[in-house]
């Protein structure tokens, strides 16, 4: 589940709409002006060593330079050798850029910032160097309705349908535009794949087409709970209605042949199961004391 969890946000953060989010609601002082693009993930150290960081974006300026590279890290556990990790893939991208002569050698590097998104429920206890961490389930929120990885944010800490219901709506309205449809898949493949599957495990999770679609599946889920619940309330009722009988019937028999029951012995058997009432009823045709018929 965390892999998929992680995988999901790589997903949704290969938009550049939730990096320009992430920027605006999250890292305001980082962010200066120009163009967000992709950039290749995967390097190679000088001994043919593979690292791949989750995801890194490039931002140039108005004139097509590299202003500022992003590395985004996702994590939905702690990692005690983060801090190693993102100085080692900071390292192999100034590499990275000077081998593929993105940068002139002459030149001075661009500054790398490096943001870990963390959605784990244990609090993030690491030392943050090298990196800006931004915890899912517990930072505080910009303010607004329009900032997707607030919403995200949202999700992450809804802990049931009725509470999930709300940022899904939002997620919809924001994402109405035709331009917005891999982005909305993106989210649909979050939720389906990955939230609810974690929030609800003994739930199925039906087949899901749209967003909007997400708000009245919520809702009959969330009814057929309930009608369970009630199931096994009345069930539960039934047996407990029958045990209480037959506790009844056998302080009656014990109190009909031996007299009344002390309170110990009515505590013995109200504590005991329903098998061995039966058994001590049984026992009652036989028995010449209590004793016999608790097996002392």
């Amino acid at each position: 589940m965390p892999e998929k969890h992680d995988g999901s946000y790589r997903l949704l953060f290969s938009h550049p709409r939730m990096v320009e989010d992430l920027f605006r609601g999250f890292l305001p002082l980082a962010r200066p002006p120009g163009t967000l693009e992709r950039r290749s993930e995967v390097y190679l150290s000088d001994q043919l060593e593979r690292r791949e960081p989750d995801l890194v974006w490039r931002l140039r300026g108005p004139h097509g330079e590299p202003v500022l590279y992003l590395v985004l890290e996702f994590q939905s556990r702690v990692d005690r050798q983060m801090s190693l990790r993102i100085s080692v893939y900071t390292g192999l991208l100034q590499q990275d850029l000077l081998k593929s002569r993105e940068i002139s050698p002459k030149g001075n590097l661009p500054p790398v910032l490096a943001v870990l998104l963390y959605n784990g429920w244990r609090r993030w206890t690491e030392g943050g160097d090298g990196y800006r961490l931004i915890d899912m389930r517990r930072d505080p929120l910009p303010a607004g309705e329009d900032n997707l990885v607030a919403l995200l944010c949202e999700l992450e800490r809804s802990q049931t349908a009725e509470a999930l219901a709300g940022p899904v709506e939002k997620l919809a309205r924001l994402l109405s535009g035709p331009e917005d449809a891999d982005l909305r898949r993106a989210f649909l493949a979050f939720l389906r794949y990955s939230l609810l599957p974690a929030r609800f495990p003994t739930a199925p999770v039906p087949a899901i087409l749209d967003l909007e679609e997400v708000r009245p599946m919520l809702r009959e889920t969330v009814i057929g709970w309930t009608r369970e619940w009630k199931r096994e309330g009345k069930q539960e009722g039934l047996q407990e209605g029958r045990r209480e009988g037959e506790v009844r019937l056998l302080v009656r028999q014990l109190e009909l042949k031996f007299g009344p029951l002390s309170p110990r012995d009515r505590e013995r058997i109200d504590a005991t199961d329903s098998d061995r009432l039966l058994e001590w009823g049984e026992r009652i045709l036989t028995a010449r004391s209590l004793a016999e018929v608790f097996g002392d």
